[in-house]
């Protein structure tokens, strides 16, 4: 996974502050102030993940995983954020709205 990879159990986190976060093969450029954590679901075909600014949690997508590609999954987004993804580079950006 990554250098703070955290293992509870039979499932690994991801936690990271970092502006570029790349996970399963997507990058991720996140706005400065927020964190990203990866993981934690019980299907190993999906990777869970939760952004969070300022303790809230901002936006939550969903990785599927295929025998050769994945795709990405919006389940929720605040409104004073936008997400600009690009499926062909599998480069996902999460910047505060002005």
């Amino acid at each position: 996974m990554h250098h703070n990879g955290i293992l509870l159990g039979k499932r690994h986190f991801l936690h990271a502050t970092s502006p570029v976060v790349e996970v399963e093969g997507w990058t991720f450029a996140i706005a400065p102030g927020c964190k990203l954590i990866a993981g934690g679901s019980a299907n190993p075909l999906q990777t869970l993940i939760s952004i969070y600014r300022e303790g809230e949690k901002v936006a939550q997508l969903n990785l599927h995983h295929r025998r050769c590609d994945s795709d990405i999954t919006v389940q929720a987004v605040s409104s004073d954020m936008a997400l600009e993804i690009t499926p062909a580079t599998k480069r996902v950006c999460v910047e505060m709205k002005m």
